[in-house]
């Protein structure tokens, strides 16, 4: 298959533990929350069921930081690759959903 394109969605590393590290689940039901976008309406019980709410230990900065170097060093080899072949697009992945898939797109059908 030939590759016109190549996306690579980049957000900072402070940003990904800011928006893993803030995940939290319900130990009851499993209904997913985020301290910062989308609380549950008292701390650390669930809306559904009043179960509690914790945070996971993969959801842990440590965890994510260490995830975040496994990633790193297994994925510059290939961003490398394809940026030296001209194929690599870079999209800027902070903002809401429909921002960054209009970005996406933009890039697909512009470049």
């Amino acid at each position: 298959m030939k590759r016109d394109k190549v996306i690579n969605i980049e957000v900072s590393h402070k940003e990904i533990v800011k928006r893993l590290s803030g995940r939290r689940v319900c130990r009851n039901c499993g209904e997913g929350y985020h301290i910062i976008f989308n609380p549950s309406m008292e701390d650390k019980i669930c809306d559904k069921c009043k179960g509690e709410i914790y945070q996971r230990d993969d959801d842990k900065e440590d965890t994510i930081e260490a995830r975040l170097k496994v990633y790193e060093g297994q994925t510059s080899p290939l961003t490398d690759f394809y940026k030296k072949k001209g194929l690599l697009v870079a999209i800027d992945g902070v903002g809401g959903f429909k921002e960054i898939t209009e970005k996406i797109v933009n890039a697909i059908e512009f470049r």
